[in-house]
């Protein structure tokens, strides 16, 4: 760990950036090293760069402005964090390679929720995405309020802390690194004009989306169902012998058994909870004290 510095910011948007610098050593001949930025308001942004040489790392790391860490969408400060990839696998010696951002997580305030969105390393998986009140608040927030935004947003679920979410990517590392940062500044645009308006307008505005999730919710309990009646069907239908679609009837099960082996993730069969107009007038309620006997 090296002494904190702190930066100003040109645009005003925050009083000073304090950073920190970390240096490891994980393996004989490989070095990672990790700037550590911390804003007055709490919110931290990490970049990463692993290579040989600590003198390269650091070269890497003062090429990117501490500034273009932190980014403004709806007034509201997003810290992005990014790990830096090398653009090609030739080394030369002596020569700095060049080097390209990818997306891994970032964080938000907003009006009392502390947003987190964390990309993960493996392809085809969802990013995760936490949602946790700050202290001395209370949120009651629907289980569809990200996944309105469309087909790649997953439902909230309640947690201790708060609610856990999720937003998908397609395609390569750095076009899904693309996509998320992206996705995470809708997310906050998203958010931060929801929790403008009352709860009830929510419901009002987005009541067509709020039931198309209903019925994406619906859909594996349908199919499944869809499979129960086509089987019982089967009964009243005289199928001669030596028929190929006897055995292609035969052969569903194993076939239906092995796709749902390969799935990365499994369908939840659950009845979806209808919209409905939320009976509370505002979002952000104050936590209630433990009363002292």
């Amino acid at each position: 760990m090296f002494k904190p510095v702190e930066h100003s910011d040109e645009g005003g948007r925050f009083a000073t950036i304090q950073e920190t610098l970390q240096l490891e050593n994980p393996r004989q001949g490989q070095y990672r090293l990790t700037r550590n930025l911390t804003l007055p308001s709490g919110l931290k942004a990490t970049l990463k760069v692993e290579g040989p040489h600590p003198r390269d790392l650091l070269a890497h790391i003062k090429s990117v402005p501490p500034q273009r860490q932190f980014r403004s969408t709806a007034d509201v400060i997003i810290a992005v964090s990014y790990r830096m990839m090398p653009t090609a696998d030739m080394v030369q010696e002596g020569v700095l390679q060049p080097m390209q951002m990818i997306f891994t997580g970032g964080a938000a305030h907003i009006q009392g929720l502390n947003l987190i969105l964390n990309d993960t390393t493996v392809r085809h998986y969802p990013a995760n995405i936490e949602l946790v009140p700050e202290s001395g608040y209370a949120f009651e927030l629907p289980e569809d309020l990200l996944a309105v935004l469309g087909r790649d947003w997953g439902l909230l679920r309640r947690r201790r802390a708060g609610w856990i979410g999720s937003v998908r990517a397609r395609g390569s590392t750095f076009d899904r690194s693309r996509q998320i940062e992206t996705k995470l500044e809708r997310l906050v645009a998203h958010l931060t004009a929801t929790f403008a308006r009352p709860p009830a307008q929510f419901h009002e505005t987005r009541v067509k989306a709020r039931w198309a999730v209903a019925f994406r919710r619906a859909a594996p309990l349908l199919s499944f169902a869809a499979l129960i009646a086509g089987a019982g069907s089967l009964s009243f239908i005289r199928i001669p012998d030596g028929s190929i679609l006897r055995l292609l009837i035969m052969g569903t099960p194993t076939m239906l058994l092995f796709g749902a082996f390969t799935m990365r993730e499994w369908p939840a069969i659950e009845f979806p909870t209808l919209p409905r107009r939320p009976k509370t007038t505002e979002w952000r309620q104050p936590r209630a004290l433990p009363q002292v006997r």
